[in-house]
């Protein structure tokens, strides 16, 4: 059997993926010398605010898009505070990332392992994949999803995506 190396374990707070966690555990305890990377990834990037002055007529800088001026009903811009800082994340999305990161941290102190865990953003199965790739990791470790067999069909499950686009061996948790 080949020695890992690197084992990444996505994790999104889900069941299945808990017991991937738990998985990726039981495996970093008989490759004590592999280290043990859990990801969640956020759909969304984390940094989306515009910065400077965009003033070109249907920019909306506080959304950090365009808008055809002749598509819209007018709307009263409300000023924002000055001493907001340009990079702060919403509070709902730091708790978000707090909560991965702590239920993380506390699923491996149960099961006695040490682990790092990273926040990735974008597309779930693209950005499991790409780290795998960039970390030359040894095993991805994903949990089943648990989407209905039509759900399936129509909109994919992220372990089956990346199973199918992953750069080493995949292990899907059931």
């Amino acid at each position: 059997m080949k020695d890992l190396k690197h084992i990444v374990v996505a994790f999104d707070g889900n069941e299945e993926s808990k017991r991937a966690v738990e998985y990726g555990a039981t495996l970093k305890k008989a490759f004590p010398k592999a280290e043990l990377t859990v990801v969640h990834v956020l759909n969304d990037k984390v940094e989306q605010r515009i910065m400077g002055n965009a003033s070109a007529p249907g920019f909306v800088p506080s959304a950090g898009f365009y808008v055809d001026p002749v598509q819209t009903h007018p709307v009263v811009e409300v000023d924002q505070p000055r001493n907001q800082k340009v990079n702060d994340t919403p509070s709902a999305l730091e708790n978000s990332i707090q909560n991965a990161e702590s239920n993380t941290l506390r699923l491996l102190s149960e099961c006695q392992v040490t682990g790092k865990f990273e926040l990735l953003e974008g597309y779930a199965p693209d950005s499991v994949c790409d780290f795998a790739a960039r970390t030359s990791a040894d095993l991805i470790v994903v949990g089943n999803s648990d989407k209905s067999g039509l759900e399936k069909f129509f909109l994919g499950s992220t372990s089956s995506s990346i199973a199918k686009n992953a750069p080493c061996s995949v292990f899907i948790a059931k």
